[in-house]
């Protein structure tokens, strides 16, 4: 990781004894445009793909229910299948789809900050 120097005033990271990467990150020259332009499109990929998921996940369980009417008509102990279903399974997937998302953001993270150590 990149450490700040004494004579430096804050503003910046230390250069020296770091990849060109890096370098070309911090004086944005055209390589590092490209590099950081790589990272936002794949943390993008990551969240259009998460909220895509979160899409069908909410909004899958209505619609099966409009779809076929003698699956929203079925109960369990008084409760409507539907909503138990939402109840039960729904809040787990959102919790791991999230838990996804946050490993799969680091990990993009990391593997970014690697290609500037390197």
């Amino acid at each position: 990781m990149p450490t700040q120097s004494p004579a430096d005033d804050g503003g910046g990271l230390e250069l020296r004894g770091r990849s060109h990467e890096l370098r070309d990150l911090q004086e944005q020259t055209p390589v590092g445009g490209i590099l950081l332009a790589a990272l936002m499109r794949r943390q993008l990929r990551l969240s259009l793909g998460v909220t895509l998921g979160f899409a069908v996940i909410l909004a899958g369980q209505p619609l099966v229910a409009w779809a076929w009417p003698s699956y929203a008509a079925v109960t369990v102990l008084g409760i409507p299948l539907p909503w138990l279903l939402l109840a039960l399974l729904a809040f787990p997937a959102l919790a791991l789809l999230g838990l996804f998302y946050v490993r799969r953001a680091e990990a993009i993270d990391e593997e970014f900050s690697e290609l500037l150590r390197r």
